[in-house]
């Protein structure tokens, strides 16, 4: 019996830790195709997993969904890698990174309300410095950033406005 009492304890406050993680979620307003980042003024897909494309697909893919007027919009575009890392920024400051409770990225964002946010690398449109051919990627996983050429295959998340 004491053990069954030990393990709801345990399982409630890992449930109330999680929760206080996410006390900051008013940052982000949802509706169906997009997400809107108040803090920014950035609006991002909602769904993060468009495609995994080479860098010059994914430049393409958003042309179409210009050309499609996704979400009624016609101003979509790679992010820089500021603005992608703004993400990253939020993640780190929910303490998702560290520790034995520890979530990655792609994790919060997926529970926030985001659709599809991969345990892998987005594109930026930065070019990383000294070799044109190489853009920044950043990882959802762990927050990292690293040059990648540009015609491996990434993951497409697309933004538009900022302040």
């Amino acid at each position: 019996m004491k053990r069954i009492i030990m393990i709801t304890v345990v399982m409630l406050l890992a449930t109330l830790s999680s929760a206080s993680a996410f006390a900051d979620n008013s940052r982000f307003v949802f509706s169906r195709k997009t997400v809107e980042d108040k803090r920014t003024g950035l609006t991002w897909t909602r769904t993060a997993d468009l495609a995994k494309l080479d860098w010059i697909e994914a430049s393409d893919l958003v042309k179409k969904l210009n050309k499609r007027e996704y979400a009624g919009f016609q101003d979509w575009r790679l992010p820089n890698k500021d603005e992608l890392y703004t993400l990253v920024t939020y993640a780190m400051r929910a303490n998702y990174f560290g520790g034995e409770d520890a979530f990655s990225p792609y994790q919060l964002f997926n529970q926030l309300g985001f659709n599809d946010v991969q345990n892998y690398w987005y594109w930026t449109a930065s070019h990383y410095e000294g070799n044109t051919s190489y853009i920044w990627v950043i990882s959802m996983y762990n927050g990292k950033a690293r040059g990648e050429n540009q015609y491996s295959k990434s993951y497409v998340w697309p933004v538009r406005g900022g302040k």
